[in-house]
């Protein structure tokens, strides 16, 4: 693992001469990487979320227990997949997802699909600040819109203040969010889920909801950070590191917890029960909202912080901080106004959107570069065949959601841009701008380095 204890712009963890600048117009050089523990840790404590026991709550009441954890372990491991190829290429070569929509769409192309998923990005970080003003309504019964949305405003700033003031304080977040979500599970657990023992998967659901319905929402949770993982990933020394991160925040971090809440769900068994709070006392009660409300701060900074990422790129001007500020004031206008309130519209509006970006970079990484991966860029200022294959998966994408409603939004998006965009690349190439130019990047992998120092 590098040492970060000295030098200048290191990122997570290490000191910042540029204002936090994170990295964020450059590849992470070999020396300045972390390997696998720091950024498994942070993917980790983004991926143990209040909001995803609450969706596993909401897919179990529409799916049954039994339907609700087999959607939910397939809609995660599509999205471990999903992400780990994107992720990958991100490890590999220590880019991050702005850089690598650059490489892709080139410098002037990708201005668009950035500032649509930092704006994405944003809308999340504005939604658990929403959440965590809804659960302290719901939990305490307070009364009227203008104080829920002053509250909304509140914590987003607060939660905001980690990702201003650096990413080192965003590691001590997790360091209490996540042994606090362990604690919210493990108390239902011992009280409602045990004590019902097996009766909990004999429950059936609404059967308004179609199990596909309940992969894609399970899938899509994480679809706009896990086609921008290249944030957190770019931190290991390899694309094998990359892959095992990504494995963390999927499989074995935001799975577990879906089911859990799940589980509760059905242990409470009354959908009238909102954020699973069913305990009266106080005593109970306050601390059950504190452990949820701390669980919404690891998520919340770490959308913030994908969407700084994706602010500096867009805007020159921006520097890290006033990048993050600016997402920050976005986020909390969002809040306070609580536009974004229906889960299950967001969550499907996320599954149309995004993924047919990621079949863009997926094609162009292992299609088009092959061997030469991200070390080197592309002449072209607009890539038009990642453009055309990406307003194609959209269109396609939301197509087939609208006449097969039971099909997984999202997968026709990334396989209609990945098909086209490889064929638009094959025939067109030096045309739509798709070609690789010999330019370099800067951007350099463990094993190109290796070969180099045994050259010599």
């Amino acid at each position: 693992m590098a040492d970060t204890s000295q030098g200048g712009d290191q990122g997570f963890f290490g000191t910042h001469d540029d204002v936090h600048e994170e990295f964020h117009s450059k590849p992470i050089p070999l020396s300045q990487r972390l390997g696998f523990a720091q950024p498994a840790l942070v993917w980790s404590g983004f991926g143990i979320a209040f909001i995803c026991a609450v969706i596993g709550g909401l897919i179990q009441q529409g799916l049954g227990t039994v339907d609700a954890i087999i959607a939910i372990l397939l809609g995660n491991f599509i999205l471990f997949l999903y992400s780990a190829v994107i992720g990958y290429a991100a490890g590999k070569w220590g880019v991050n997802f702005p850089l690598m929509m650059k490489y892709v769409f080139g410098a002037r192309g990708a201005v668009l699909p950035v500032l649509v998923l930092a704006v994405l990005v944003t809308g999340w970080f504005a939604f658990q600040a929403w959440l965590t003003a809804d659960i302290l309504r719901v939990a305490f019964g307070l009364e009227g819109v203008v104080l829920v949305g002053v509250i909304a405003a509140i914590a987003a700033i607060v939660f905001a203040v980690p990702v201003i003031f650096g990413i080192r304080q965003m590691a001590n977040v997790r360091k209490i969010a996540i042994p606090a979500m362990v604690l919210f599970v493990g108390y239902y657990m011992i009280t409602r889920v045990i004590p019902e023992g097996g009766a909990i998967f004999s429950q059936v659901g609404t059967g308004e909801m179609a199990f596909m319905t309940g992969v894609g929402m399970a899938w899509s949770t994480f679809v706009v950070s896990g086609t921008m993982t290249g944030d957190i990933v770019r931190y290991t020394r390899t694309g094998q590191q990359a892959v095992w991160v990504t494995a963390v925040a999927f499989i074995f971090s935001n799975a577990p917890f879906m089911i859990m809440g799940a589980l509760i769900s059905a242990a409470i068994n009354d959908p009238s029960v909102v954020y699973f709070f069913d305990a009266k006392a106080a005593s109970v009660l306050i601390p059950l909202v504190v452990l949820a409300v701390l669980s919404n701060w690891s998520t919340c900074d770490a959308c913030l912080y994908n969407a700084a990422m994706g602010f500096t790129n867009v805007f020159p001007a921006f520097n890290w901080r006033s990048a993050a500020v600016f997402g920050t004031v976005i986020g909390v206008i969002a809040a306070a106004t609580g536009i974004i309130g229906n889960i299950v519209n967001w969550l499907i509006l996320l599954g149309l959107l995004v993924p047919p970006i990621g079949g863009a970079i997926i094609a162009d990484y292992y299609v088009v570069r092959r061997e030469k991966g991200f070390s080197v860029g592309r002449d072209a200022a607009i890539n038009w065949a990642a453009i055309i294959s990406l307003v194609v998966g959209v269109v396609i994408g939301y197509w087939v959601h609208v006449t097969f409603p039971n099909f997984l939004f999202g997968a026709a998006g990334i396989i209609s841009s990945f098909v086209v965009y490889v064929i638009l690349a094959k025939v067109a190439a030096s045309s739509l701008g798709a070609e690789v130019s010999a330019s370099l990047t800067g951007a350099e992998a463990e094993q190109a380095t290796a070969a180099a120092s045994a050259a010599e």
